[in-house]
């Protein structure tokens, strides 16, 4: 479709059944996130083919543009649906770093009864679980489209329209936070570890969130700096590897949670 068939009221398409404008509406959204989801999202949207959507989506083309007579109308709302609703939207999220975390805690439970040990098990975890979901966010086509979602709410020109897709990714950031601040916490009070004065859970899920995510966008363009190991004593005193996510993660942790002071477990 060319850039002036797009303007032409879009080209044209096969007539479809006569739908309810709400129909009409979830059936081109659940179409259009369907197809973003498996091609991940771009800045300009320039790919997301309209015509071929309303076929796909099966509503008169009628009924499109009477839902969005505005092209840029119509991508706001695209935007809103992909931070509630797609993929994208637990895109930051991974239950399979949490699986790991439980794992290495269940195979040294023997080294749980000492405080040492404790702090040795806390440290296996950053180590490991920390670079797993590291590799997940450098390969997941969902992170890939929510970070570039996050950089096209802030570019949007009409104000109304950033606010908008700025509150459904705010929301977002809300419910990450709060998932993952619930396993940090309940995680390091079971190993008998607690925050310091004015730290917390939630700003341990920010900051080390921060620092994989960065990390992750900066392999491709400097890979070569990301994926720069460093050979340290592991759990049982023989050399692993570091990776720079595990390095930056544990040093928040570090700077937050006190693994000095002794204390029983909770639980």
């Amino acid at each position: 479709m060319t850039r002036e068939t797009e303007g032409k009221a879009w080209g044209s398409a096969a007539r479809a059944p006569r739908l309810s404008s709400e129909e009409s509406r979830h059936r081109v959204m659940t179409t259009a996130v369907g197809m973003l989801d498996s091609s991940g999202l771009t800045v300009s949207l320039e790919h997301l083919n309209l015509e071929e959507l309303i076929r796909a989506a099966e509503v008169p083309r009628s009924a499109f543009y009477r839902l969005w007579p505005a092209k840029d109308r119509f991508f706001a709302d695209l935007l809103v649906e992909l931070a509630t609703t797609s993929e994208s939207n637990d895109a930051m999220f991974y239950p399979g770093t949490q699986d790991v975390a439980h794992g290495i805690i269940g195979k040294y439970q023997h080294l749980l009864a000492t405080h040492d040990g404790r702090v040795a098990v806390l440290r296996e975890v950053a180590r490991v679980a920390t670079r797993v979901n590291f590799e997940h966010f450098s390969g997941s086509v969902s992170w890939r489209s929510h970070v570039t979602l996050v950089a096209t709410a802030s570019s949007l020109a009409d104000a109304e329209h950033r606010e908008r897709v700025a509150s459904a990714l705010q929301e977002t950031e809300r419910r990450f936070i709060d998932r993952t601040a619930e396993f940090y916490g309940t995680a390091l009070a079971s190993l008998g570890f607690s925050f310091y004065p004015g730290a917390s859970a939630e700003l341990l899920a920010g900051l080390g969130a921060a620092v994989v995510e960065g990390l992750a966008q900066r392999r491709l363009v400097n890979p070569d700096l990301v994926d720069t190991v460093i050979s340290k004593p592991g759990i049982d005193g023989e050399p692993v590897e570091w990776h720079p996510a595990a390095l930056g993660f544990w040093g928040i942790l570090e700077a937050l949670v006190d693994i000095e002071t002794r204390r029983d477990p909770v639980g």
